[in-house]
C-alpha cells in the first residue's frame, strides 16, 4: 500500500497550483502511539492482506513531527528530513518522506519543506510509531497549506502508506475493521495507567500472519478466548516464548489484564493506578531496558 508515481494525480481540477503556506512558519504535531486491545484476524483478501476486526487505542506516548517551510531551494533537497533517531532513513524509505513527496506532487506544491521527527515510540516495537508519524505528516502538510482536506480524505490519502495510518489520522477508541480502514468511533477507554514493555527481538509481522495461516488449517487450533484477545500472542509466542513470559509477569506485579499488541514484540499491562503501575514498571525496568508508563488518549489531530 505504498505510493507508486503512475497514480499521482499532480494538479486535481479543485486544486489551486502552488498552494501557498497558511500557517506562520511552522507546524508541530503529535504523533501518538496505539496498542490493540482486541485483534481478530479474519480471511486471507485476494491482495494477500488479512481483514481484520481490532479496537485500536491511542496512547499518550507520542513522536513530535515539526514541520517548516523555505523561502527557496538553495542547494538543499526540496524535501529535507531529519530525525533524533540515527538509525532511521530520511530518504524516500521513511514513510514520512513518501507522504511529504505524495502531497508535493499531488498538490502542485513549489516551496522546499524541512521536516523533524523526534522520535519517543520505540521502533518496529507494534506500537504504530512509523504509521502514526506518517498520518502526522498528512495533517500537518494539509495545515500548513491550507489544503482543506478532511479527515475521511486525509484516511484515504493514508491507506496508500499503511493499513494503521488511517487510524492514526484521528486516534482515540476505534473499531478498525477491512484492513484497518473501515473505522468506528468506540466510547473513550477508562483512564488505566498502562505500562509498556518492549522487548529487544525482532519480529516479521508478515512471518507472523503467515503462520497464523498456516496454523489455522490444522484441526487443533483452538481459538484464544479472554477478555484482550490478540490472535496474534500465541504464534508470535510460538517464535518468541519471552512474550508470554512477560505477559504472565505484567499480571503477576497487578496488571488487571496484558497482552501483546499487534504482532509485537511491545506487551501492555493495564493497572488501575499510577502507584501500582510505577511500581511495576520499577519492577519490569530491571532486566528490560524501554519500559514506559502511559494512559489512553483521546486527543484528535483533526
Amino acid at each position: 500500500m505504498r505510493p507508486s508515481s503512475q497514480n499521482v494525480n499532480y494538479l486535481p481540477d479543485n486544486c489551486i497550483e502552488n498552494p501557498r503556506p497558511t500557517v506562520e512558519g511552522f507546524v508541530q504535531i503529535k504523533a501518538f502511539s496505539k496498542i490493540n486491545l482486541n485483534l481478530e484476524v479474519l480471511e486471507r483478501r485476494a491482495d494477500n492482506y488479512h481483514n481484520i476486526r481490532s479496537v485500536m487505542q491511542s496512547l499518550d506516548l507520542h513522536d513530535t513531527l515539526t514541520i517548516k517551510t523555505e523561502t527557496r531551494a538553495g542547494d538543499n533537497p526540496f524535501i529535507q528530513l531529519e530525525c533524533n533517531n540515527p538509525t532511521l532513513p530520511v530518504d524516500e524509505r521513511n514513510l514520512v518522506y513518501q507522504a511529504a513527496d505524495y502531497m508535493v506532487k499531488k498538490y502542485g506544491i513549489r516551496q522546499p519543506v524541512r521536516i523533524r521527527i523526534d522520535k519517543r515510540i520505540p521502533v518496529a516495537a507494534g506500537l504504530g510509531g512509523g504509521s502514526s508519524d506518517c498520518a502526522a505528516t498528512l495533517v500537518g502538510m494539509n495545515q500548513i497549506f491550507g489544503l482543506g482536506l478532511t479527515a475521511v480524505g486525509l484516511r484515504e490519502m493514508g491507506l496508500r502508506f499503511g493499513a494503521d495510518v488511517p487510524f492514526n489520522v484521528t486516534g482515540g477508541t476505534m473499531l478498525a475493521e477491512g484492513v484497518g480502514e473501515v473505522l468506528t468511533e468506540l466510547t473513550p477507554y477508562p483512564s488505566y495507567r498502562i505500562v509498556l514493555a518492549c522487548l529487544p527481538i525482532a519480529v516479521s509481522t508478515k512471518e507472523i500472519f503467515d503462520r497464523l495461516a498456516e496454523i489455522r488449517t490444522k484441526a487443533d487450533y483452538v481459538q484464544n478466548e479472554k477478555k484482550l484477545n490478540n490472535d496474534l500472542t500465541p504464534i508470535t509466542s510460538s517464535l518468541h516464548p519471552e512474550i508470554n513470559e512477560l505477559i504472565t509477569r505484567m499480571k503477576r506485579l497487578g496488571a488487571s489484564d496484558a497482552d501483546m499488541s499487534g504482532s509485537g514484540p511491545s506487551v501492555y499491562g493495564l493497572f488501575e493506578s499510577e502507584r501500582a503501575a510505577q511500581t511495576a514498571a520499577q519492577a519490569l525496568n530491571e532486566t528490560i531496558k524501554n519500559v514506559y508508563i502511559t494512559r489512553p488518549e483521546r486527543m484528535r489531530l483533526i
